[in-house]
Parts: C-alpha cells; sequence; structure tokens
C-alpha cells in the first residue's frame, strides 16, 4: 500500500506505508494524507489524476464558501533558460484560457507560481469522462458517435474560429456533466494558437494525426483527434502504449480497419456515418474535412433520424389506440350501473324482436305481447338516454385520456431505439419500463380511498415583481395582482393554483440569444387558452401527502420534491386527480415558457418585422442570486459572481414574476408532459401536449440550483431521460379550463 501525500508542492508525493513523514516534503504522512491546506486558501481533498505533465487536485475554495474547484500543477522538466520559457509559454496559454466563455468547456479562476511550480485553477465538472461511461455501459452504438458528434463539433468550432487549437482530444479529456448530461471539453493544458512555426510536441500516441506528430497541428488535426475518439468507442479498442499492434490502425500502410473490426463483431454503421468518420480520419490534413461545418452539415443529411422518427410515429399510434382501448374499459369498469341498464335494456329488445318475427300471429300472447311492446319503447328510450350518457363521460374524461395515451407511449422498447443528441441519453443505466416503477410505487403506497378534497373559491392575492437591467442592478419593484384557488391536500398542507390568463405570445428564441441552439427555433406565434398552474414546484409535503413516501436528496417539507423522474410526476398528477376531481396534469412546453415569461404587454417587445423578442428571463437581461437559486459561480451578462447554494431552496424565497408564479428559473429543472422535439418545427399553434416525437424522452424546463445562467433562460430545452431520478429533478403542475360564457 502506498501513502500519497497532498501537499501539491511535494516534489515526491508517494510514500510506503511504513513510513511516517514524507520522504518528498518531510511533513508528517498522518496528516498530508488527509486533507491539505494549500496556500491558505485551497483545501486539498483528493488526487484526481497524474501525467507526464502535471497532477491533478480536487480542492475546496475557502474564498468562495468551500466551492469545489480542480487545482492543476505543471511540471516542467527544464532548467535554466527553458525553464523561464516554460513559464512564460504556461502564462500565455493561462490567459488565453481565461479569454474562453463556452457553457461546454471549463471555467478558468486563478493561476501563479509557486517554488517553480506552475499552477492553474478551473471549474470543477461533477460527471465522468467518457472511458469511465465506456466501462460502465459498453461499448458506443452508432446514435451516441452522432450524439457526440453534434454536442462537441460546435465546441471545436468555437476554438478554431478563435484561431485555438486543443491538441488532446481523446475519451478522457471530454466528460459528461452529471446534472444535466452535457459533454465538456477538458484539459487545455495542450491548448496552442495556430501558427506556421514548429510548436512544442504535444500529444496522445494513438489519437494524434501525423502532422501534429512533426510539431505542425491545425484546425484538421483535432478533427482527426475526435475521429480517431469516436472509432475507439465504437470499437471498443484503446491503444496501449507497450502494444505496438492495433488491431484497427494498419501503420504500415497509415490505413484505419475500424470498420473491418466492427464487422467481424456483427455491427455495422450506416454508410453516412461511415463516410463522415472516415473523411475525418484521412491521413493528410488536405484530404479531411476543412471545417467544423462542413461535417455538421453532412450529419444532417443522414438518414438514421428520418427512419427512427417514422418507426417511432408507427409505435406511438399502436400504442395510442391500446391506451384508447384501456380508456374505455376503465370508464365502464367504474360506470357498472350505467353498463347494466344499457345491457338489460337491450335485452328486452333483442326479447321483443324474437317476439315481433316468431310469435307475431300468435293470439296466445296479445296481453304479453302488448306488454313487450311498452317494455321494448321504454328500453329503446333507455339506451339512448344511457349511451348519450356515456358518451358525455368519455369526452370529460377526455383530459385523463390523454395523460394515459402519454404515458403509454413513453413506454421504452428495444425496438424504438432512436437518435440521442444529448442529456442523459448515454449516462443512465439500462431502461426500467414505467410501468414497473409505478407498480413499485403502488405496492409501498397503496391509494387510499377517501372524501375528495376541499376546493376554495377564486380569490386575488398580491405579489412583489422585480425588474433588472444587465448589470442585475434592480431597476424596478412594482406589486401585482393576480387570482388563484387552493386545494386543501389535508394535515394543514394547501396545493395554490395561480389563474394564467390566456393570450398569444413568441415561442422560442433568437439566434442571438439562442446561439447555436438551434432547438430554440424557430420562434413561432402560439396562441392559449387561460390556465391554472401551481404557484411553486410541487413541494416535498405535497407528494407526501398524495404519494405517501420522500424520494427527494434535499429533505424539507416546504422545498420541491427532488429525485423524481417523468413517471413519477405523472403518476403524482393522476393520484391528485382521483382525490381532488379535477384533472391535473404535466403542464406542455408552450404553458411552460408562456407562464414562465408572463409577458404583460407584448407591444413593448414587438420588431419591426412583427415578431416580439423578449427578454431572456423574467426580471431582465440578465440573473442574480438574489433572483434566483442556480450556479453563480458563472455570469450571464455584466452582474457579478454570488452566492451558489449547492441544494435547493424552500419556494417562494424570490420574487414571482409577472404571473404571480415562484422559482421558475433555477431550484429545479421541470418536467413537461410533451415528446422530446429536436426543433420547433411544425410544433402546436394552440399551446397543447406536442406528442409522436422522441417518446423516451420529454423536454424540461427552468433550470436548477447547479445550473449555469444560460441553462436558467425562459427559452432553454433540456433533453432528459423520462427514467431519470436526479436530484435536479421536480416539475409543477396545471389544471386546464375554459370560462363558463
Amino acid at each position: 500500500m502506498t501513502l500519497y501525500c497532498l501537499n501539491p508542492a511535494c516534489p515526491s508525493p508517494k510514500n510506503p506505508n511504513t513510513h511516517q513523514y514524507c520522504q518528498g516534503c518531510g511533513q508528517e504522512l498522518l496528516y498530508t494524507t488527509q486533507d491539505y491546506l494549500f496556500r491558505d486558501r485551497y483545501h486539498v481533498k483528493q488526487v484526481l489524476g497524474e501525467g507526464n505533465f502535471g497532477r491533478t487536485y480536487l480542492v475546496e475554495d475557502q474564498n468562495f464558501s468551500n466551492r469545489k474547484r480542480v487545482l492543476k500543477k505543471f511540471i516542467a522538466n527544464f532548467q535554466g533558460q527553458g525553464l523561464e520559457t516554460a513559464k512564460e509559454l504556461f502564462k500565455r496559454e493561462a490567459k488565453i484560457l481565461d479569454t474562453l466563455k463556452h457553457e461546454q468547456i471549463p471555467a478558468i479562476y486563478d493561476h501563479f507560481e509557486d517554488k517553480n511550480y506552475l499552477y492553474l485553477v478551473e471549474e470543477y465538472i461533477d460527471g465522468e469522462d467518457l472511458i469511465k461511461e465506456f466501462n460502465r455501459e459498453g461499448q458506443f452504438n452508432e446514435e451516441k458517435i452522432q450524439s457526440l458528434l453534434k454536442e462537441l463539433l460546435p465546441v471545436l468550432d468555437y476554438l478554431h474560429q478563435r484561431n485555438l487549437l486543443h491538441r488532446d482530444i481523446k475519451p478522457d479529456n471530454i466528460m459528461r456533466r452529471r446534472y444535466d448530461g452535457k459533454l465538456m471539453l477538458i484539459d487545455f493544458g495542450g491548448v496552442k494558437e495556430v501558427s506556421k512555426t514548429r510548436g512544442t510536441l504535444i500529444y496522445t500516441p494513438g489519437y494524434a494525426a501525423i502532422e501534429q506528430m512533426t510539431g505542425h497541428p491545425q484546425p484538421a488535426s483535432d478533427i482527426y483527434s475526435l475521429g480517431v475518439t469516436c472509432i475507439r468507442l465504437l470499437t471498443g479498442y484503446f491503444p496501449d502504449n507497450n502494444d505496438e499492434n492495433d488491431p484497427i490502425y494498419d501503420s504500415s500502410q497509415a490505413i484505419w480497419l475500424w470498420q473491418e473490426y466492427l464487422g467481424k463483431q456483427g455491427i455495422k454503421v450506416s454508410e453516412k456515418l461511415g463516410f463522415v468518420l472516415n473523411k475525418m480520419l484521412e491521413n493528410l490534413a488536405q484530404n479531411r474535412y476543412k471545417n467544423v461545418q462542413e461535417i455538421l452539415e453532412d450529419l444532417k443529411e443522414s438518414p438514421t433520424h428520418i427512419q427512427a422518427l417514422e418507426t417511432a410515429t408507427h409505435l406511438s399510434k399502436t400504442e395510442t389506440k391500446i391506451a384508447n382501448q384501456t380508456t374505455l374499459l376503465s370508464l365502464m369498469r367504474k360506470q357498472k350501473n350505467l353498463v347494466f341498464t344499457i345491457c338489460f335494456s337491450s335485452g328486452i329488445m333483442v326479447a321483443w324482436l324474437v317476439k315481433y318475427f316468431l310469435y307475431s300471429s300468435s293470439s296466445n300472447l296479445v296481453f304479453f305481447s302488448k306488454i313487450l311492446d311498452y317494455l321494448a319503447l321504454l328500453s329503446i328510450f333507455i339506451v339512448l338516454v344511457s349511451l348519450g350518457s356515456f358518451i358525455i363521460l368519455l369526452i370529460k374524461n377526455k383530459k385523463k385520456q390523454t395523460t394515459i395515451i402519454t404515458a403509454t407511449s413513453l413506454q421504452p422498447s428495444s425496438m424504438n431505439q432512436k437518435v440521442s443528441s444529448s442529456h442523459y441519453s448515454v449516462t443512465t443505466p439500462q431502461i426500467q419500463q414505467p410501468s414497473a416503477n409505478i407498480s413499485n410505487t403502488q405496492k409501498t403506497t397503496p391509494t387510499k380511498k377517501s372524501k375528495k378534497k376541499i376546493i376554495s373559491s377564486i380569490k386575488d392575492f398580491n405579489f412583489e415583481v422585480i425588474t433588472v437591467n444587465n448589470q442585475g442592478k434592480i431597476t424596478g419593484k412594482k406589486t401585482r395582482k393576480n387570482k388563484y384557488f387552493t386545494v386543501d391536500l389535508g394535515q394543514n398542507i394547501y396545493l395554490e393554483m395561480v389563474i394564467i390568463p390566456g393570450g398569444d405570445f413568441f415561442m422560442g428564441t433568437p439566434v442571438k440569444e439562442g446561439r447555436d441552439r438551434s432547438q430554440e427555433r424557430p420562434q413561432h406565434q402560439v396562441n392559449l387558452s387561460s390556465f391554472c398552474m401551481s404557484k411553486y414546484p410541487i413541494t416535498q409535503a405535497q407528494w407526501v401527502i398524495i404519494m405517501g413516501n420522500n424520494p427527494s436528496e434535499f429533505k424539507n417539507e416546504n422545498k420541491p420534491v427532488d429525485t423524481v423522474s417523468f413517471y413519477d410526476s405523472l403518476e403524482f398528477c393522476i393520484r391528485l386527480s382521483e382525490e381532488v376531481g379535477l384533472d391535473f396534469n404535466l403542464p406542455s412546453e408552450a404553458q411552460w415558457e408562456y407562464a414562465c415569461r408572463s409577458i404583460i404587454n407584448p407591444s413593448q417587445y414587438r420588431q419591426l418585422d412583427g415578431i416580439e423578442i423578449y427578454p431572456p428571463f423574467h426580471f431582465g437581461d440578465t440573473i442574480t442570486h438574489i433572483l434566483a437559486n442556480y450556479n453563480s459561480t458563472r455570469t450571464y451578462r455584466q452582474e457579478t459572481i454570488g452566492m451558489y447554494q449547492q441544494q435547493t431552496t424552500e419556494v417562494g424565497s424570490f420574487s414571482a414574476n409577472n404571473f404571480g408564479l415562484y422559482d421558475l428559473h433555477g431550484n429545479v429543472w421541470e418536467w413537461c408532459a410533451d415528446d422530446w422535439h429536436e426543433t420547433y418545427e411544425n410544433a402546436p399553434k394552440d399551446g397543447t401536449i406536442w406528442l409522436d416525437g422522441y417518446d423516451q424522452h420529454s423536454p424540461m424546463r427552468g433550470g436548477s440550483w447547479a445550473a449555469f445562467p444560460f441553462y436558467c433562460r425562459c427559452g432553454t430545452r433540456s433533453k432528459v431521460q423520462r427514467n431519470s431520478c436526479s436530484h435536479y429533478n421536480g416539475f409543477r403542475v396545471v389544471y386546464n379550463f375554459k370560462k363558463n360564457t
């Protein structure tokens, strides 16, 4: 066993377990192996990794409420002028890194020199690299590879547009952020400006292009390394420094053999993906893609998405038919008396028909015949009335039917594997059937037969609305009024439902706000009827009284319930509907965004082309820690960095929006009822739930306590697997109604 000294300044941290004092720095190992306070600021907790050029530590920054950071120690094996040159290069690269502001690149917080060693402090990413993901889940399939390319190519483009090269792209340097499943490009120790001069040789064997290994890297070199990363994850073969025989690369002929290797495993990829990867892997740089945009264009033409979507549509129609039949049977069970009346009356009518055709001339049955005639007429009337009542009940159950259809269409199937482009699509273990999830919940929490909950009359309530400028400074405070009603759930626990007035709005974001997020476009006008939405995300107290358990990570009855899947949230809506006697559901995406934006005066945002461009947050141009609970270690505009809570907060801790709704930015991501769609093309114009999409995923909205500002905008959409139970996930409910006229 080896004792590892956590002093970053220690030149030789590995010690035999027989030592009491570190052989590198001389300090007592009893203390330095547990933790270490470095430079009176960074509390070193553990070693994350060690390589040829340095060592990486997980630290807590005492100057910023013990926030987690990554401390990187750069070990320069130079002396004299070589060491001074290395220091200058390190400082220059640190300044370059400080200019990078991208949500998929870790932020840089500090860099310094200490005892001839160079250090870098950067953002800590809670997640796992793709090597660990591979070890956990196995070889990547084609859908995962397409998802990887679509997520990382824009990051490469961001670097290349700034004349920068990463120079060390490999699975170890790609992390999947845990809270939203987003891929992050890490380890920029080899970042370099594009130059014609020969640079320092930095590369990983088995991933680097020939021109990079000879000291002349260019943007095509990063494209090559990303291509190699893809085929390594596809084939499951990773280079070993001691293994000269790479089964997927013939070094004597400079030819990649990855497709032949997959063929021996009985695995095929589409012609389009094969073409894209092989062009990325061309031996000569001039034969590769010239830039990232060319790759993205070729990937768009892939037929895989179209075929998968057709399969999904076919399955969705079949499952919808089954769900409709299930709903009809359920209604028949509930209305046993009505069904019996229809059947009994129909029996009398059948007896009358038998009498009419078989015994019409019999004189012995005159008295009986007259009675039967009257009964038959009465039965016809009863059947018509009963059938009419049954049809009315079916219409009234339309919303609940929609809910059941949604739940049924979600059930994962091995036949329904569609193209996945982001969040959680590859980080979650094998999907469980939602029906199993629901049955487990029912076993532990049997549904209670109880009296209907008490619903109050509609009342007024007042609330304060705050607006800010792009620096986060408060520019206005006003008191507003809206209407709501409450549902008494029992034990002094109430569900407050705010009335959201109907109206028109432009859903989605302009290019300037959404940057490269095409999933938030095209902007389109939606007309919504009025509906009610819960004032806050569903709390733990509300969840417990309906469901009987508390799955939340951050326990507190007034905090939002977290660690709930889409199916869990849907089951809550069903049980709540049964207990209250109203049809509750998850909001559609359009309802959620409309309620979040809460635009009172649309005309002030109208452009010359007639489209309305709203602020990114309901309180204005930016977000601050006094307005919402989110990861405020990064900024959105010109506001200052704020306090990061690192957990959920009680609902209603911050100011409301113009409709009187709270916690729409941050705290917990909120489930929507729709299937996932990659863009808003052909989206409904009436705000209804949008099905016939990726039915194993749903959109989540609003960001969470761990989300950076960009992900807390009104227009942000996050693609999440419906069985995901994360401590970032929560939801709120809606009740759809039409006012009497």
